[in-house]
């Protein structure tokens, strides 16, 4: 009896690490599929690169996510209003924020029986164009305008932007 215990345990442990694996290949797949875009938008023109994130992001997360795994974006400063977090998530980005929480992600349970995990979306200089402290103004013009309670503006290099997240 003890060792059907230790067998089932141990699969459901494989089965956990496995759906964590796949959640966080779903998420780097968003992230590089929305970087590649961005960088197309960008070659053309900062705009551009607005006008990928208001209407491709949505839809490469739709593409990317799956019947057992959603994938998205939060952020505590959200440009777009539908990015902000869960309930489950606050608490845990606010120990990023405060670097309570280091490591490159973290895996909780939901109320549920699912999982949730985050993932820090870290600022790189491709990001400044568009959240940094010195956008255009006519580029800011264009995300006023599409995003007029924008908060995701004033970013660093290295700065946590916001969050990829998904629940399995």
């Amino acid at each position: 009896m003890k060792i059907k215990i230790v067998l089932l345990s141990l699969i459901v442990s494989v089965n956990m690490l496995a759906s964590e694996k796949l959640a966080l290949k779903k998420i780097q797949e968003f992230g590089k599929i929305l970087k590649t875009e961005l960088k197309k938008g960008l070659k053309e023109s900062p705009q551009k690169a607005v006008e990928v994130c208001n209407l491709k992001a949505p839809e490469i997360q739709k593409q990317v996510s799956s019947d057992n795994i959603s994938i998205g974006r939060v952020s505590l400063k959200n440009r777009n209003p539908n990015n902000k977090p869960k309930p489950w998530m606050k608490g845990y980005i606010q120990k990023f924020q405060s670097k309570e929480i280091k490591k490159s992600h973290i895996v909780v349970d939901l109320d549920n029986g699912k999982k949730g995990l985050l993932k820090p979306i870290i600022t790189m200089p491709l990001c400044l164009k568009c959240h940094g402290a010195n956008i255009d103004k006519s580029l800011l013009a264009v995300i006023k305008n599409k995003y007029p309670n924008d908060k995701a503006i004033g970013y660093k290099v290295g700065d946590i932007r916001g969050y990829f997240w998904a629940e399995y």
